[in-house]
């Protein structure tokens, strides 16, 4: 089985997986480095601040660090801003170690922009064959985004070490790299539950752990071939429902193709309702009534989004970024989805709390039993003079059947990257560059100036 997988992880991508693996990177800069800005994100800014000095990129400053410690360091702040990237049916969001992973391998050993996009593409299908794999079951108690974004960053470092090398050798190194990566999949929603910083620690040892696999492998450590599938493996150990073809069947294209983007802030469960919500708020307009007259508001959905969001009263940020009611609720009033409308002082307006409170959560076990192929809603605003608003969406916004454009997610970057102090100038020139890159022509063997050109604009 391991032969069929590795194969699937080192096939040459197309123009759109090469194209995908740029956007996902330019999104990354953008959500990453807006989440260093965070009070979330202090622990480890306080962390990079008493590390070595080292070669790598540190997203918090002007110091290069190790390159382990910034594959840790970078990882962390991901998916602080809940606008991190997610795989629908996998249910992970593999940018968050994939990248950062890759990027510290790559200050390592020099690699063309080419042979970094492609394992950019391997990691991700390796994070996401590996969260389709182990399924809903999986999710309901671990963060597949850690559990299983170690083996796409371990995927991703091995290749950009080995890119230069016999494909046998390539197949050998990353194969015992994989092995390797089992013994440090970690990460239990247990934190979700509460305050901290436990959900940013998970990615970022998951990146670090990869990455480290990948250069154990390099100097010869080994591990059982049959670490992932064996009696005693890895699937066994996290799943009673092991679907081994999810594994290693055969696709025409990279998993990276069907990679969801957040255009809002919170989390992904909640976008649907959010989609729904804005849509309604035109017809609403159109038929001229008003918000304070609503009576109440009926959201049936997936049993995992009421799971992970039912919170009729949120107490925290984070709380109001995982509460349908609250993301119904300010998109309603606001007619938009912000950061700032998770502050506190937006948690306990007024108006926000009555309509948190006229919301009913309902589960729509046709819904339920399509997730996660589907991330749907329905939805009926009901008025105090009779009239009603519904409507049933299948898709959120981002997904591949209702994208977001390649510009939209260039502007959603530079819009990110405004709070920061930075150069916009030279931040768009450098998100252009990553974006405009000849692939096909660059394949010098030569380490890519984007990273270093991103530093230089942290440090500004």
């Amino acid at each position: 089985m391991i032969k069929d997988f590795l194969n699937n992880l080192t096939k040459e991508p197309n123009e759109i997986s090469l194209l995908k693996a740029r956007l996902s990177i330019i999104d990354w800069i953008g959500y990453a480095l807006a989440g260093t800005k965070t009070n979330q994100a202090e622990p480890f800014d306080n962390l990079q601040n008493i590390l070595p000095k080292g070669k790598a990129l540190n997203l918090f400053g002007k110091k290069k660090i190790n390159l382990f410690d910034s594959a840790f360091i970078n990882a962390s702040v991901g998916n602080i801003l809940e606008l991190d990237d997610v795989h629908r049916t996998s249910i992970i969001h593999p940018g968050d170690t994939v990248i950062p992973a890759a990027i510290a391998a790559a200050s390592f050993k020099k690699v063309d922009p080419y042979n970094f996009l492609k394992a950019i593409i391997s990691g991700y299908e390796a994070a996401i064959r590996m969260g389709i794999c182990l399924g809903k079951e999986h999710y309901q108690y671990f963060y597949s985004s850690a559990t299983c974004g170690v083996f796409g960053a371990s995927t991703a470092a091995s290749l950009i070490l080995n890119h230069d090398t016999s494909q046998c050798n390539i197949n050998k190194l990353l194969n015992s790299s994989l092995q390797l990566s089992t013994m440090t999949s970690s990460g239990v929603w247990q934190c979700r539950e509460g305050k901290g910083e436990a959900k940013q620690y998970a990615l970022a040892n998951a990146a670090k752990s990869g990455l480290t696999a990948a250069f154990l492998a390099q100097n010869g450590a080994l591990a059982p071939n049959n670490m992932i599938e064996g009696e005693l493996g890895f699937l066994k150990a996290f799943t009673n429902k092991i679907n081994y073809k999810d594994l290693i069947k055969k696709n025409k294209d990279y998993y990276i193709n069907e990679i969801s983007n957040k255009p809002w802030p919170s989390c992904r469960h909640s976008h649907p309702v959010i989609g729904a919500t804005l849509e309604l708020n035109n017809i609403i307009k159109f038929n001229n009534q008003k918000i304070v007259n609503i009576l109440s508001i009926d959201i049936q959905t997936y049993q995992i989004a009421i799971d992970f969001c039912d919170k009729v009263n949120p107490q925290n940020r984070n709380e109001g970024k995982f509460s349908l009611q609250h993301c119904c609720a300010v998109s309603l009033l606001y007619n938009d989805i912000k950061e700032e409308f998770f502050n506190k002082e937006y948690l306990e307006k007024n108006d926000v709390k009555k309509l948190r409170n006229k919301i009913n959560i309902i589960n729509n076990a046709k819904m339920s039993s399509s997730f996660p192929n589907e991330y749907s809603v329905s939805m009926q605003i009901n008025f105090n003079n009779g009239f009603k608003a519904e409507i049933t969406n299948k898709h959120a916004k981002g997904d591949p059947e209702n994208p977001m454009l390649e510009q939209e997610i260039f502007n959603k970057t530079l819009n990110l990257l405004k709070n920061n102090d930075i150069d916009m100038h030279k931040a768009e020139n450098l998100l252009d560059n990553i974006l405009r890159t000849n692939i096909s022509k660059d394949k010098r063997s030569s380490k890519i100036p984007w990273f270093d050109d991103l530093q230089k604009i942290i440090s500004n």
